[in-house]
């Protein structure tokens, strides 16, 4: 496998991961009852709590020649997880699911 390839599959990866943790902690901790935009709190909680882990990890992992394709996928993928919660929240995004109906 090219290491292009490498660094774009794990980038895929860590997106899923960082997206699917904010996701299940956010659909888990809220409830009915609270309101609507605190579920993107929860979001980011969920999803930015390891971001400190997978940034360490990435970084160590880049300055490892053998697996530096893996540390910059893992860099990117982290990057792009950030930048789209930072969005989301900009744009103050509520999941049509979590609107009081």
């Amino acid at each position: 496998m090219a290491k292009g390839s490498l660094a774009v599959l794990v980038g895929i990866l860590v997106l899923a991961l960082h997206v699917g943790l904010g996701l299940f902690s956010a659909n888990w901790l809220w409830s009915d009852t609270d309101d609507p935009h605190q579920w993107m709190y929860f979001y980011g909680t969920g999803g930015c709590c390891i971001a400190p882990v997978t940034g360490a990890l990435g970084a160590f992992l880049v300055n490892t020649p053998r697996f530096k394709a893996i540390g910059v996928g893992a860099l990117l993928g982290l990057g792009l997880a950030l930048i789209g919660a930072a969005v989301a929240w900009g744009i103050d995004f509520t999941p049509s699911w979590v609107t009081s109906g």
